[in-house]
């Protein structure tokens, strides 16, 4: 009887130290496949966004200052709206899916349209591209 009650905690004691392992490899991915995400979402704020709102998203980018109406401040998306990101309202404004004024096609291209004709030369998907860009911009909100 105690040697059976000893295999039943030896195997819980395994069964839990292997449910910890597999939890904590878990999270690394985790970590690694969003800081991915931010990376990508990074580079191609840089390749589409940053001749008019800046590096840092503020809007001071070289060419903003060409346009009629100057670039928004990105890193003010969330304070514009109570303190709250309103990721898919940014994705479906950066697919190009949501008309806003300034981001005509003279003013702001359409780079959903660019990234689809990409896809042929292997680059993701443009709905993944934008969906890296929101959040990257996600992340760069102040307060």
């Amino acid at each position: 009887m105690n040697l059976e009650r000893l295999t039943v905690r030896s195997a819980n004691c395994s069964l839990l130290l292997l449910l910890v392992c597999a939890s904590t490899q878990l999270a690394a991915a985790e970590g690694r496949t969003r800081a991915a995400v931010f990376n990508d979402g990074k580079q191609e704020f840089e390749e589409n966004c940053i001749a008019c709102h800046g590096r840092d998203g503020t809007g001071k980018g070289e060419l903003g200052v060409k346009l009629v109406k100057p670039p928004k401040d990105l890193t003010a998306i969330a304070k514009a709206n109570g303190g709250e990101f309103p990721f898919w309202r940014v994705f479906d404004i950066v697919a190009g899916d949501t008309d806003v004024p300034g981001h005509e096609t003279f003013h702001m291209p359409l780079y959903s349209q660019r990234m689809r004709s990409q896809e042929a030369a292997g680059l993701p998907p443009a709905h993944v591209r934008v969906l890296e860009l929101t959040h990257y911009l996600e992340s760069i909100q102040h307060e």
